[in-house]
């Protein structure tokens, strides 16, 4: 069954981002009393179903999504022909306006979509590590890194990066991933001066991201009492940046330094305010005493409505952010898109993570799916509603021939734009990776 994990997973958050997109135009249509023939979840032939009115609401044989089909629109040679049922509430026969609406409710749906599942998240209470919250401390360098041959240090505070500035360290790794093989302009708070440093970054062998070396301080969430950690005076908030003379890059690492060291008095490095100092602490069976630092969310309704707005706000700005990075030639594609494949494999790993890691992934891909059907190339939303307000500006219809060139030329560009996704998607398997550049 594990084999299996990955596929499953894949279809079903595919199928539900697609599937909540469609019912966007499905009950937006509706809404205006335009005919809707079929309301599909999946494609291809029918297997079960109802009626709803005039509308054939089905469940298909192929689950990857669904699609609506409306009077009026097109025969896409896809779904079944129904040009012979049309009884004049036509879609294209409608105001400008109400077609505009229906076009738009797919990628808000996806927007409702990412909402609706943070605030689960958030009534439930979903843990995540607090670090990537934290302000971006260094908390370890890996040795012979870029971030080390440039001069940064553990305890410096990444201020920003390429000019922009950096509040914590989501912020921070988000700048460095998507900038593989690159030299950053990384200014750094160190004390109480700021110095700026031009780190050349590395990417990964296979996913192509881009990296410096340096890790995220580790923060103690928790000291239990009478602890051997609160006889040293260890306190929550306290950053851990060696044990033993070692580095710590995560929680994980300090529990196995212990079970490797000799018995007896281990030492500290602990940064507390931006001042470093030294401790000695005596584990007992193996422990010190201490919690990693976490953020459990769980709240009420209405606080938890408003997290999840936020949330989807903050990621709607890092996409746009790096569509903006894309577009300058400022960032990598390969380390920014993402196709098939890798989210087939994030959907697996989401599923064997848990059912709040899964909904999470929905969530977090429903925000790219919908700005993607955003972009004004037909057959995308977005190509559609460019039409509609070059038609408006106009005051009448574009001619037959030129809406014929501008979906054949939208069709053409977007093929590239996939052609591009899915090279990057071979390019980062272990397969095909070292052959591709």
């Amino acid at each position: 069954m594990g084999s299996l994990t990955t596929p499953l997973a894949f279809v079903f958050v595919l199928g539900v981002i697609i599937f909540f997109h469609e019912f966007g135009h499905f009950i937006t249509a509706k809404a205006f009393g335009m005919r809707v023939f079929i309301f599909s979840f999946g494609f291809g032939p029918r297997l079960a179903g109802f009626r709803w009115g005039d509308t054939d609401c089905r469940v298909s044989a192929i689950p990857l999504g669904g699609y609506v089909k409306l009077e009026g629109e097109p025969e896409d040679h896809l779904s079944p022909d129904t040009a012979a049922l049309g009884d004049g509430r036509d879609f294209t026969g409608r105001p400008r306006w109400q077609r505009f609406v229906v076009y738009l409710a797919g990628p808000v749906m996806n927007a409702v979509l990412a909402v609706a599942g943070f605030t689960a998240l958030y009534m439930v209470g979903y843990g995540v590590d607090a670090v990537l919250s934290d302000p971006p401390v260094i908390g370890a360098l890996e040795p012979g890194s870029p971030a080390e041959a440039a001069g940064l240090l553990p305890g410096d505070e990444i201020v920003a990066i390429d000019g922009a500035p950096k509040t914590n360290w989501e912020e921070a790794l988000v700048a460095i991933v998507v900038r593989p093989d690159r030299s950053l302009r990384i200014r750094v708070r160190r004390g109480s001066a700021e110095k700026e440093f031009a780190v050349q970054s590395t990417s990964s062998s296979t996913q192509k991201l881009g990296q410096i070396g340096v890790s995220p301080l580790v923060r103690i969430g928790q000291v239990l009492p009478g602890s051997p950690a609160e006889r040293a005076g260890l306190k929550p908030d306290d950053g851990i940046l060696r044990v033993a003379d070692k580095p710590v890059q995560s929680f994980l690492d300090i529990p196995e330094i212990i079970r490797s060291a000799p018995k007896g008095p281990l030492g500290l490095s602990v940064l507390r305010q931006g001042s470093a100092f030294d401790v000695t602490v005596t584990p007992e069976n193996g422990r010190i005493g201490i919690a990693n630092k976490t953020i459990v969310k769980k709240l009420a309704f209405a606080p938890a409505v408003r997290e999840a707005v936020s949330a989807t706000w903050n990621l709607v700005r890092q996409t746009f952010q790096i569509l903006k990075g894309l577009l300058t030639a400022s960032i990598s594609p390969k380390a920014a898109l993402t196709g098939p494949l890798g989210i087939a494999k994030a959907s697996g790993d989401a599923a064997r993570s848990g059912a709040r890691a899964l909904l999470f992934l929905v969530a977090s891909l429903s925000i790219s799916v919908g700005i993607l059907n955003l972009f004004p190339l037909p057959p995308l939303d977005g190509g559609h509603l460019a039409i509609l307000a070059g038609e408006g500006l106009r005051r009448r219809d574009f001619s037959a021939a030129a809406k014929s060139w501008i979906l054949n030329a939208g069709a053409m560009v977007l093929f590239l734009l996939i052609g591009l996704v899915l090279y990057s998607d071979l390019s980062k398997t272990s397969w095909l990776g070292r052959y591709l550049p």
